[in-house]
């Protein structure tokens, strides 16, 4: 129950109604015993400016920052973090004590904690997209000592993001797979669940996936049900969103996260 010694943390994004990330934070939060809600907010872009002013006049601990401004948020914060400004993009935001605002990105870790997890190497990948999370998902690869091309629907997003981040673009999906594809994109998600960003066809027991995209009721996108059909790794969006979302919990309070908890309230409920 939110009493006045209740600490807020938000999600800003547009749209907001269909994000899991509440449940799970709230989860966590009962778990760790801490008074804190985390509350969805939806923000018009126009009003960017005028949302990140409230959450330091209004005592947040901090903020997550989905679709559609990770981009515009690395623009505004106070301070970027290594991760964020070689992303170029911001998830997770930190109202420090002096009410300025620190941003941080914790969709890359997420991704290769994930691969790592799986003992997948480091090698050749793709990723399909060029938004926020495509450039939090190319940095980390490439630190994490991947060699990446991006590709994107919008090809001059991708030659921008390519030449951005010092990674090559494509000009469409190879026909031949690299080892790792990661989805940042919406297709196969709730607002497009028949799509895939590649071709199903062109995948093999040998490529292992990654699919930031998620359907709320907790179903494979077709991405995910083709790998794992083939018995290779497979990380579908709601893994995904569990470690990012386990990252900023520990961002926020220096605590580690009930990552089994998180996932947990990932899951349909009944």
């Amino acid at each position: 129950m939110i009493s006045g010694t209740t600490r807020l943390v938000g999600l800003l994004a547009d749209p907001v109604a269909h994000s899991l990330s509440p449940r799970m934070q709230n989860a966590a939060f009962a778990e760790a015993g801490l008074d804190w809600a985390y509350v969805p907010l939806r923000v018009d872009a126009a009003r960017l400016d005028d949302a990140l002013a409230g959450l330091v006049a209004l005592s947040f601990v901090g903020a997550n920052v989905t679709i559609p401004h990770k981009e515009a948020v690395a623009a505004r914060v106070d301070e970027l973090t290594a991760v964020a400004r070689a992303a170029g993009s911001v998830n997770t935001i930190v109202v420090r004590d002096d009410g300025t605002l620190l941003g941080d990105s914790t969709d890359g870790a997420a991704i290769t904690g994930a691969l790592d997890a799986a003992g997948v190497a480091p090698g050749p990948a793709l990723v399909v997209g060029a938004g926020g999370a495509a450039r939090a998902a190319v940095a980390a690869l490439r630190a994490w000592g991947g060699d990446v091309t991006v590709v994107s629907r919008r090809p001059e997003a991708a030659e921008a993001l390519a030449a951005a981040l010092d990674v090559r673009a494509a000009a469409q999906v190879p026909e031949a797979l690299p080892p790792v594809v990661v989805n940042a994109t919406p297709l196969g998600g709730a607002s497009e669940p028949d799509a895939a960003p590649v071709p199903l066809y062109a995948l093999s027991a040998a490529v292992s996936v990654v699919d930031l995209a998620y359907r709320p009721d907790a179903r494979q996108t077709p991405l995910v049900a083709a790998a794992t059909g083939l018995g290779s790794v497979a990380v579908d969006g709601l893994e995904v969103l569990a470690r990012q979302g386990a990252l900023a919990f520990t961002r926020w309070s220096g605590r580690e996260a009930p990552l089994e908890v998180m996932r947990a309230a990932l899951l349909p409920i009944g």
